[in-house]
């Protein structure tokens, strides 16, 4: 389900674009399914390796990690996550970024399937 709501929203973002001259196939030939490049436009261009799924709580907290359903979870990218960090950055756990994959998450919630 999250993987699936993560590729129709990256083909819905292609469509609205007017960036791109690739189609939603050569798009998907080249990058995995990573909602990081339509949070962030610096992101495009820099996505790699296996799909996974990263929980992300609604707010910080210690102790209690985020729940297991799509309310708390998103695709990522390997470059996006922990594997990307042997480049030296680790984009998916900046305070920023976690913001902007929360308010992702919260738009979902909103918009109709």
């Amino acid at each position: 389900m999250v993987l699936a709501r993560d590729t129709r929203e990256t083909v819905r973002w292609l469509h609205e674009s007017t960036e791109f001259t690739m189609t939603v196939h050569q798009w998907f030939w080249h990058n995995p399914v990573c909602v990081a490049p339509l949070v962030d436009d610096d992101e495009i261009g820099k996505c790699w390796g296996r799909t996974t799924q990263e929980h992300v709580k609604d707010e910080l907290r210690m102790g209690k990690g985020a729940d297991h359903d799509l309310d708390h979870l998103v695709s990522l990218c390997q470059g996006h996550t922990e594997d990307g960090r042997k480049a030296g950055h680790q984009w998916n756990t900046t305070k920023r970024n976690r913001e902007l994959i929360r308010e992702y998450l919260r738009l979902m919630k909103m918009r109709p399937s």
